[in-house]
């Protein structure tokens, strides 16, 4: 059951940030296939790990077991691409220009709904 998966809540936490198994691996310090196998069920991830995880996929350790699937909001397809697009970033400098780009686009995309309603 999905439920009392923990690397499919793990697996979705991910997707709903937009990261990949190679970033969030990345960021808490662990091999991406070793991330894979614990997204699959193969590993159960040490409690340093899932300390890791959940600070950094924003989860609270002690709740994961109530955690189900449709508590994980899944943004849109747009919010998820922009996400990519900030992740892909490698510095900061990049970052926060991507950022501004994003930013300036859903402007106007804003402006040109408005001027065809």
């Amino acid at each position: 059951m999905l439920q009392n998966n923990l690397g499919e809540k793990i697996r979705l936490l991910r997707k709903s940030q937009g990261l990949t198994q190679e970033q969030l691996a990345e960021k808490i310090g662990i091999d991406n296939k070793h991330l894979s196998r614990i997204e699959k069920g193969k590993h159960m991830p040490t409690y340093h790990i899932l300390k890791k995880l959940a600070l950094v996929l924003n989860f609270d350790v002690y709740e994961i077991d109530d955690l189900s699937a449709t508590d994980i909001k899944q943004p849109d397809k747009n919010y998820t691409k922009a996400l990519h697009i900030l992740n892909s970033a490698k510095n900061d400098a990049e970052r926060k220009y991507y950022l501004e780009a994003l930013q300036i686009a859903q402007k106007g995309l804003k402006i040109g709904a408005t001027e065809q309603n």
